[in-house]
């Protein structure tokens, strides 16, 4: 984290001396997450919305770094014997990627992006709401006796095609810290993104 957070400082520094070029882009995502636990897996929805600036070093080799809100929901409902249970799921984190690039020009409107890099993640909040007839409980997944963890390092890769202003990119995380604290249990999550982006 201490590397991640100097190279951020390095390239902020570089900006202010105005030694590179930086472009902004603000985006929305469909991220969807798996979250794995042993044998077992559990897929979410997952949206987000993002802010990047893209620091071009030399000749299209670049990083980007940014901030994203990321919310991550799964419902599920049954009845039994005419009574009904639900079971919702939710999860919001703030995402932190800082992203190595190559930006190669097709023509003068369209240039082809891949990236790859760290993203550091921050869970802001979680919880399992249990409703089973008329009665609801809540289940709070960083409590004082919960076993997950709030912080998460995710190895991210893919690709952006930008055209004129409009950018459409994708991609997948890999999740690399286990979540879950206990020593007889694993939890990692993981997951694919599609996005569309506006450049400013």
């Amino acid at each position: 984290m201490k590397k991640a957070l100097a190279i951020v400082a390095l390239i902020a520094a570089m900006f202010v001396a105005g030694k590179v070029q930086a472009q902004s882009m603000i985006y929305a995502t469909y991220a969807p997450e798996t979250f794995v636990a042993g044998n077992n897996s559990s897929n979410y929805q997952g949206f987000s919305v993002g802010f990047t600036q893209n620091f071009d070093f030399y000749q299209g080799i670049g990083v980007a770094a940014g901030a994203q809100f990321r919310m991550n929901t799964k419902s599920e409902s049954s009845t039994l014997l005419g009574v009904t249970s639900t079971t919702k799921n939710k999860q919001f984190l703030v995402d932190v990627p800082i992203l190595f690039n190559y930006g190669i020009a097709i023509n003068r409107d369209l240039k082809v992006t891949p990236f790859v890099g760290p993203m550091l993640s921050l869970a802001l909040a979680g919880n399992t709401k249990y409703t089973i007839g008329s009665s609801t409980t809540t289940t709070d997944w960083y409590g004082d006796n919960s076993n997950m963890n709030r912080f998460n390092l995710y190895a991210v890769f893919g690709a952006d095609v930008k055209f004129n202003q409009f950018n459409l990119f994708g991609g997948y995380r890999l999740g690399l810290l286990d979540l879950n604290s206990s020593d007889n249990a694993t939890l990692k999550t993981n997951g694919f993104f599609v996005g569309l982006g506006y450049s400013l």
